[in-house]
């Protein structure tokens, strides 16, 4: 007699499936993880968002799950799937109602982030296209030029700064990019260094920064659109060099879209340079009938 295989059921993330989703994420080789400032269990406790699960009989067989909107817009942050299932058959099963889900929450267009080559393959036969390419860049060694922005003053950041700083990042970035002070907050508490330019005493500018053993990493620059051009994005770069040196850090990276151009000249002009990986980023838009 031959044997059956449970057919696939889809249903939305409940709390009480936090263990067996949470080991999913944990032990799957084809894991994608886009959670910024957050760890897979703080996402789910703090942040949240809609996802839903693939299971077949009790098994946990997959996930996908994606941020709540924010102006219409949101970011895939999070899927994986168990050793051994289709990835054709669970991907193409989890996305219809993830994508019906978004769009009942308000959803306009889904983003996604594709760090890993697993899921830069599975998002393309549910219909996404690439919309942009993340690049990285990287300096190495202790040389540091002399910036200067007339007027600006730097000084490391502080919860009470993090609504200023927000509201430097939402009128810096177009969506779906902008930070959220919820986001803020937690990046600069979780920050190696973070730093404030103030021009007549406005916050104008930040950087945020974070460690990974001998490694750099400026995570986040923004500069008011009104005062950009006068060097404040540079002088803050330079900082978050200068401050990693002081900590025998000589190796910091950066990313920026492919289309940035005035980023790439900044980072560029301080040294950085392309190291080569590139991340494609899809999107979905939804069209309600």
């Amino acid at each position: 007699m031959a044997s059956s295989v449970a057919p696939l059921t889809v249903v939305p993330y409940e709390r009480r499936y936090r263990t067996e989703v949470l080991d999913l994420i944990g032990y799957s080789y084809q894991r994608h993880m886009h959670l910024d400032w957050y760890e897979a269990d703080e996402w789910f406790d703090s942040v949240g968002g809609i996802v839903q699960l693939a299971w077949r009989g009790k098994q946990l067989v997959g996930m996908l799950g994606a941020s709540y909107p924010s102006d219409g817009m949101a970011w895939l942050r999070l899927a994986a799937l168990a050793d051994g299932v289709s990835e054709q058959e669970v991907m193409g099963r989890l996305w219809t109602p993830l994508a019906h889900a978004m769009i009942a929450a308000g959803v306009r267009t889904c983003w996604v982030l594709a760090f890993e080559p697993w899921i830069d393959y599975a998002v393309t036969p549910l219909g996404l296209r690439q919309v942009e390419t993340l690049v990285t860049l990287r300096r190495e060694g202790d040389a540091l030029p002399y910036i200067a922005a007339h007027g600006v003053t730097l000084h490391t950041a502080t919860i009470n700064d993090v609504d200023g700083m927000a509201a430097v990042d939402q009128a810096a970035f177009a969506p779906p990019y902008p930070m959220s002070a919820h986001d803020m907050r937690r990046a600069v508490r979780t920050s190696a260094i973070s730093t404030v330019a103030r021009l007549n005493g406005r916050i104008v500018g930040f950087q945020i920064s974070t460690r990974h053993g001998d490694q750099g990493h400026l995570a986040r620059l923004a500069v008011l659109p009104e005062v950009q051009g006068r060097g404040i994005g540079a002088l803050l770069t330079r900082e978050c060099i200068a401050a990693f040196l002081r900590r025998q850090v000589e190796s910091v990276s950066v990313n920026t879209q492919a289309s940035n151009e005035r980023s790439l000249k900044t980072y560029q002009a301080l040294g950085f340079e392309r190291t080569g990986y590139d991340v494609p980023i899809y999107a979905a838009t939804f069209v309600e009938e």
